[in-house]
């Protein structure tokens, strides 16, 4: 359990130095939607690396992380406990809802942020605005804030969990149990859902996301299968 436990802290620096490096404000025109569908083969990473995602950690490790793509959407697939992450750079101003096509074919082993076992099959985080914030540690980047959402097999939807550390930027939001196999909409008004877990009045620009599976924490073997249609953002 301690290799995973390093194995976590290890991803979070990741995310977080990246999150810190993300720009105010990207290109003019930026899209507000990825779709993951309509792949035309070849090297599934290189396919996304032309939609502006960069891997990060294990993502570019097919013996821990295995990337699939079809004409509907990308399966992430995790071999052993692992933590891949795909960040993107966006540009969404004023941003009111956003809307999520999503399932789990196979959940991590014991996941429950609620019991402090900390993994998903498929987390999408969204950033917000440049200004960087507390970490809670010395040794872990501070970041901008985060609502990094998820789905989950037991536990309470739509309440913020904090993580190990990023207590005043971060909050890890359930915000649908699926059946496995089964394709969910997620239709969250991401501002309303940031100015409530934040106390805030105004919400910043979103300046960049990342699709993330992450089995770093989750008991047994870790394996964990999910899929991703499309991520929208809507005033």
């Amino acid at each position: 359990m301690a290799g995973g436990h390093l194995l976590a802290a290890g991803a979070l620096a990741a995310l977080t130095l990246v999150a810190s490096l993300l720009p105010a404000r990207a290109a003019e025109g930026s899209s507000r939607s990825v779709d993951f569908s309509g792949f035309p083969g070849g090297s599934v990473l290189g396919w996304l690396g032309g939609k502006g995602f960069e891997p990060k950690q294990d993502a570019s490790n097919s013996r821990r992380v295995v990337y699939s793509a079809s004409s509907s959407d990308l399966v992430l697939e995790t071999k052993t406990r692992a933590f891949g992450l795909l960040l993107n750079e966006m540009d969404v101003r004023d941003p009111s809802r956003v809307r999520i096509d999503w399932g789990v074919e196979a959940f991590p082993e014991g996941a429950s942020y609620e019991k402090g076992v900390r993994a998903e099959a498929v987390m999408v985080y969204i950033f917000f605005g440049k200004e960087r914030h507390a970490s809670g540690s010395l040794f872990i980047p501070d970041s901008p804030y985060f609502l990094a959402l998820y789905l989950c097999e037991t536990e309470a939807t739509n309440t913020p969990f904090r993580g190990r550390y990023h207590h005043a930027s971060g909050r890890f939001i359930c915000v649908e149990r699926p059946q496995r196999g089964a394709s969910v909409t997620t239709d969250l008004p991401i501002a309303e859902t940031f100015k409530r877990v934040f106390g805030k009045a105004e919400v910043p620009d979103i300046s960049g996301i990342g699709v993330a599976i992450d089995t770093a924490n989750a008991k047994g073997s870790g394996v964990a299968k999910s899929f991703i249609k499309k991520i929208e953002f809507s005033n």
